[in-house]
């Protein structure tokens, strides 16, 4: 018998080979689920989208094989960075975004906790070459979900602050803002 799947069977992989991270559809499958969950919980997540900068003069310089070696490089390193106890307060899932670029998922988690995770992801990848002596940085965007904010919005979200951390300088990390929630506004106002 064939291990060759049968035209009408074949499912798409889940995992990316090269990060060995969710491929974007199934990462975002679990990202719709988790923001499903949070509006019934009112527990936050935060979303993370690291992009390798100046990819494209890495692999012009050094080629392609090269760049993928630096985006394999990154996926491990990222998760060296999440497995050292001071991450262990939230749960983590990984996906690649496109080309040069991984999202993580992490939940529950605050939007300074994933500023800190963003920083300390950013340093390590920075502070030796990831692979054949070739050195890179990242630059990261992070957002936390708005309870009843779509995936689309929250993806935009990031997205955006991605972009602000590669037009002021790249090798760093922007965090959208999130409004406080109506508990938290609640505390500020009280009632008279």
């Amino acid at each position: 018998m064939s291990d060759t799947p049968i035209a009408g069977n074949a499912h798409p992989p889940s995992y990316d080979a090269l990060t060995l991270s969710l491929t974007r559809p199934a990462f975002l499958t679990e990202l719709t689920e988790q923001a499903q969950m949070a509006g019934r919980s009112g527990n936050a997540f935060c979303l993370l989208l690291l992009d390798v900068d100046h990819l494209q003069n890495i692999n012009d310089c050094h080629g392609v094989a090269a760049g993928d070696d630096v985006l394999a490089g990154l996926a491990d390193r990222c998760r060296r960075v999440i497995a050292e106890p001071a991450w262990h307060r939230s749960e983590y899932t990984f996906g690649r975004f496109d080309g040069g670029a991984l999202m993580i998922l992490a939940r529950p988690c605050a939007s300074s906790q994933a500023e800190m995770l963003a920083e300390a992801l950013r340093f390590a990848i920075a502070e030796k070459p990831i692979s054949d002596q070739i050195s890179a940085t990242v630059s990261v965007g992070v957002a936390q979900l708005r309870i009843g904010e779509s995936t689309d919005e929250l993806l935009a979200r990031t997205e955006r602050v991605l972009h602000v951390a590669k037009q002021f300088g790249r090798d760093r990390v922007e965090v959208a803002s999130t409004p406080p929630s109506r508990i938290e506004r609640a505390k500020v106002v009280g009632l008279y």
